[in-house]
């Protein structure tokens, strides 16, 4: 199922930017990989998640959506979840909700 971002959605767009050191960047994308592909992708309401690096290497960008706010809280509220980030949360990271103020798109 491709996903794509509809301003007319309801979805919950949550938005971590990390900022590792460039020697261990590819730990970083493996990590939230696996945490994703094995338990993330398996919690109600999760919708996609895709990871984009900078072209400079030194950001990493999660860009997940869920069904709803409280399905994202209920993840986030899950000790057993969050217990299996494994070295995620070692990287120095901010992450924020975020609603879509505008789209454009290209004529069809």
């Amino acid at each position: 199922m491709a996903l794509t971002i509809d301003a007319r959605s309801d979805t919950f767009t949550v938005i971590v930017t990390f900022t590792p050191a460039l020697s261990c960047r590819q730990e970083l994308v493996e990590a939230i990989r696996a945490f994703v592909e094995n338990v993330v992708r398996h919690q109600p309401g999760f919708l996609s998640s895709t990871v984009h690096v900078s072209a400079d290497g030194a950001r990493v960008i999660n860009y997940a959506q869920w069904a709803s706010r409280q399905a994202y809280e209920a993840f986030g509220a899950n000790d057993a979840v969050m217990d299996q980030r494994g070295t995620i949360t070692d990287f120095p990271h901010e992450g924020q909700p975020y609603e879509i103020a505008f789209q454009v798109t290209a004529s069809a």
